[in-house]
């Protein structure tokens, strides 16, 4: 039995914001077989939409491993607290960066950040985006909540849109303090990214996980496409790196599939020897 660690955009989300369908009836053959599935994903709860979980997983890890249930057990529930939460905004409103904090609670955006998306949302050219990806931001801002006071007791990751602020000097101001990762989400451009609690990461969601069912570090996979998968990708026994990977993923990666729009997982899954060659032409 092996143990599975999905990053959901890019490698289980397709660009259009939909799993597709091969996706999903890998995933299922897959538990039909015997193997353990999960989540783990830089996204808050708030963000792992009905249509996610309606897959059916066995457990998950949120807010880039901050937050870990399983079994209906929460395994970790880490927060910012207010005096971190004080210095991260004060950053941000100094250098004019358009950010929104995740919870479980809900999504919390600055108002400049409020304004930010929707500029993307009416002029996707002036942003090199495209309409079907403007089109999903309008459908991410859609869960967000505007507020003045960002002071929520439940925050546990911060997300930050691009700026001229560069992302280099951000990490270095706050590198002993936070874990801090670039370009999470491509479309927020150039010097955005995300910023956890320090000691906290994908791996730690993990080794939870794996304590939780006894697992052994053989039998574990990871399969990502962005740089914030690095460490679970190098963690786990085997690495699967999407086709839309970053070069940095794929430099770790044992395996490298398609691309996510090009029914990537699934042949990820047939590649990792998940489902079988004859369960594959049936998808195909």
């Amino acid at each position: 039995m092996k143990t599975v660690f999905l990053d959901i955009d890019g490698t289980l989300v397709a660009d259009k914001g939909i799993v597709p369908e091969s996706a999903i009836q890998a995933i299922k053959i897959a538990q039909k077989n015997g193997h353990k599935i999960f989540l783990c994903t830089g996204r808050a709860m708030p963000e792992i939409y009905p249509f996610i979980l309606d897959i059916g997983f066995d457990g998950i890890i949120a807010c880039g491993g901050n937050y870990v249930i399983t079994e209906g057990q929460t395994l970790l529930d880490r927060a910012f607290s207010r005096e971190d939460l004080e210095e991260l905004y004060d950053y941000f409103h100094k250098h004019d960066i358009d950010f929104y904090a995740e919870a479980n609670s809900g999504l919390y955006m600055s108002r400049g950040c409020d304004r930010h998306l929707q500029r993307m949302i009416d002029e996707p050219e002036a942003f090199g985006i495209s309409e079907h990806v403007s089109e999903s931001l309008a459908h991410f801002k859609g869960h967000l909540i505007a507020k003045d006071d960002l002071f929520i007791s439940d925050i546990n990751k911060i997300s930050f849109l691009g700026s001229d602020h560069p992302f280099e000097e951000l990490a270095k101001h706050f590198e002993d303090k936070f874990e801090l990762f670039d370009l999470v989400v491509p479309v927020f451009g150039k010097n955005s990214g995300e910023i956890s609690i320090k000691g906290t990461d994908k791996v730690k969601g993990i080794q939870l996980i794996m304590d939780y069912y006894d697992c052994d570090h053989e039998h574990t996979i990871a399969m990502g496409d962005g740089n914030n998968d690095l460490s679970m990708l190098k963690y786990c026994e085997v690495g699967v790196a999407m086709g839309n990977a970053t070069i940095q993923l794929k430099e770790v990666a044992q395996i490298v599939s398609d691309h996510v729009n090009e029914d990537g997982l699934a042949k990820a899954f047939k590649l990792a020897g998940l489902i079988e060659e004859d369960t594959w032409n049936t998808l195909n």
